[in-house]
C-alpha cells in the first residue's frame, strides 16, 4: 500500500530544500579536505556524491541542511496537533529523493546546483519533527485561543521535544496561563523559554525560576564576561537573535529572564 502525502507539507518542504544557500569558509575548507578538491563546489556534484558513504554525505551537507527554527515553524499550517505518522513522514522522505532535487548553493562568486541526496532528506525531515505530537494539555490550552494570531508558531514550539514530558507540558502551560492573565505574552519570550528550558531542564516552577534567578545573578556578577553557561550559550547564540556572544545576546537575555520571573510574581532588583 503506497500512502498518500499531503500536497501541502510536501510542497512547504520541498520549497525549503530548494531554498539557494551559502558554503561557509570552514564548511568549504572542510569538504576540500575530504573530498581532495581544490573547490568545494567541484565536489559536491552528484558524480563524486553518489561515490561516497551515505554517512559522508550526510556529513559534508549537514550544515547546509539543517531546518531553521523559521522553517520548522513555517511547515506548522500543514501540520495537525498531534502530527504526522511515522509511515507519513517516511512516505514524504522517499517522495522527496524520487524527485531528484538540486539546491542552488553558492561559495564566493560561483553558484552550484548541489543535489539532495537522499540522505540528507531523511536527515532534514527528521529533524523537523514532523511527527511529534503537541502535548493534549497545551492542546487544550491552544483551543482557548492563548496566542492569537501567533497560535500556529506557538504549537510549532511546543511541539518541541523539550515539551513532551507531561512535567514540561505543565509548566509551558503554567507560563502561558501567567502570561494570558498578565496580557504579557510575546513569541519572543516563549521562544526564550523553550530554548532555556531546553538546556537546563527545570521540571517544574521552582526549577523554572531558580534558574532564571541563576541566570540573572551571574550575569550581574560577571558584567564583562557575558557568558554564563557554554552549553547555553552555544544553543541560545544561534537560536536566539545572533549566532555571536556580545551586548546584545546579554541584553536580550537578562530582559526575558526579568520578564519571566516578573510572570511569575518574582522581580528581583534590575541592574
Amino acid at each position: 500500500m503506497v500512502l498518500s502525502v499531503p500536497d501541502n507539507i510536501l510542497a512547504c518542504v520541498r520549497v525549503q530544500l530548494l531554498r539557494p544557500r551559502v558554503l561557509s569558509v570552514r564548511v568549504g575548507g572542510a569538504v576540500c579536505g575530504l573530498l581532495e578538491v581544490a573547490d568545494p563546489l567541484d565536489g559536491l556534484c552528484l558524480e563524486v556524491l553518489t561515490a561516497r558513504e551515505p554517512f559522508e554525505v550526510e556529513w559534508l551537507l549537514s550544515s547546509l541542511f539543517t531546518p531553521t527554527p523559521q522553517e520548522m515553524e513555517a511547515c506548522e499550517a500543514a501540520l495537525p496537533l498531534a502530527g504526522l505518522t511515522d509511515a507519513v513522514v517516511e512516505a514524504l522522505v522517499t517522495a522527496l529523493a524520487a524527485e531528484n532535487l538540486f539546491c542552488p548553493v553558492s561559495y564566493g562568486h560561483r553558484e552550484q546546483a548541489v543535489p539532495v541526496m537522499a540522505v540528507v532528506i531523511d536527515r532534514y525531515v527528521r529533524l523537523l519533527h514532523l511527527n511529534a505530537a503537541v502535548h493534549p494539555l497545551v492542546c487544550a490550552l491552544l483551543e482557548t485561543g492563548i496566542g492569537g494570531a501567533d497560535r500556529l508558531v506557538l504549537s510549532s514550539l511546543a511541539r518541541r521535544p523539550v515539551w513532551h514530558p507531561e512535567s514540561r507540558a505543565r509548566l509551558l502551560c503554567r507560563a502561558l496561563r501567567v502570561m494570558a492573565e498578565r496580557g504579557t505574552f510575546q513569541l519572543d519570550k516563549v521562544r526564550f523559554l523553550t530554548d532555556f528550558v531546553g538546556s537546563y531542564r527545570p521540571q517544574d516552577e521552582a526549577g523554572l525560576l531558580q534558574a532564571l534567578l541563576g541566570l540573572v545573578d551571574a550575569y550581574h556578577q560577571d558584567g564583562e564576561h557575558p557568558i554564563f553557561n557554554q552549553q547555553l550559550e552555544h544553543h541560545q547564540g544561534e537560536n536566539i537573535r545572533s549566532q555571536y556572544c556580545g551586548p546584545d545576546v546579554k541584553s536580550f537575555r537578562l530582559t526575558m529572564a526579568h520578564a519571566l520571573l516578573a510572570d511569575f510574581g518574582y522581580s528581583p532588583a534590575l541592574p
